[in-house]
């Protein structure tokens, strides 16, 4: 099966968002039991044809020879973050430290120089250490799309100006498609930090908080000059 990330889904400049990249395998090869586990190897690449080989306990993406993502499955729950009232969020998005400088500013999810993206804008919580929070209104409600909310937002629990970060493992689980053109609230929260590597959860509850979908994330610090 070929599989192409087109050039607007981008994270870094370079490569697909994470969350759009791992949605985007999971509904391609969705798991018979379980949540689908989508780990990137390497970072996937933009308008590019790659090959899915989908397997009976695990996928493969490939770009000729090289890895880029494997796809398996795991069974326990998902946790979920507790959520935020709208108004909560909305205050939290103003202490958005992506409006003043950004790893990734054209990136699709949560970037500030993309008028054609989602622009995100979690900011920190009031009261609660390590949670940040904001709205999200839909217009495209695919899966891909939903995973790449449900993945940006856990790398705005620290701060990554100064430590950025990408994601290269995620899971999720839906339980109810987002409703086109009505007010969510995303929420996300660190949960540990071990040398480079972290692990977030992230979930989208509807304007009177039912959820919608939650994730966990885990993500690897870029060494010096990395993508």
């Amino acid at each position: 099966m070929e599989v192409t990330i087109p050039a607007r889904f981008n994270g870094p400049p370079d490569s697909g968002q994470g969350g759009y990249a791992c949605g985007l395998l999971a509904g391609l090869v969705p798991p018979a039991a379980g949540h689908a586990v989508v780990t990137l190897i390497a970072p996937p690449p933009l308008d590019t044809p790659m090959r899915l080989e989908a397997g009976a306990r695990r996928s493969h993406l490939w770009l000729g020879d090289r890895l880029i993502a494997t796809v398996g499955a795991a069974r326990k729950p998902v946790p979920v973050v507790d959520p935020v009232s709208p108004d909560e969020a909305r205050r939290a998005s103003e202490g958005y430290l992506g409006h003043r400088d950004h790893p990734f500013p054209t990136c699709f999810v949560c970037g500030h120089d993309r008028e054609d993206g989602l622009r995100l804008a979690p900011g920190p919580v009031a009261g609660r250490d390590g949670v940040v929070a904001c709205g999200w209104v839909p217009e495209d409600v695919s899966t891909e799309v939903l995973w790449g909310v449900l993945d940006c937002p856990g790398g705005w629990t620290a701060d990554p100006r100064a430590d950025p970060m990408v994601l290269t493992r995620m899971t999720a689980e839906v339980v109810r498609p987002p409703r086109p053109g009505a007010p969510h609230v995303v929420v996300a929260r660190r949960e540990e930090r071990w040398g480079r590597t972290a692990v977030n959860l992230t979930s989208v509850y509807g304007a009177d908080g039912d959820l919608v979908a939650t994730s966990t994330t885990q993500w690897t610090a870029l060494e010096a000059g990395g993508v």
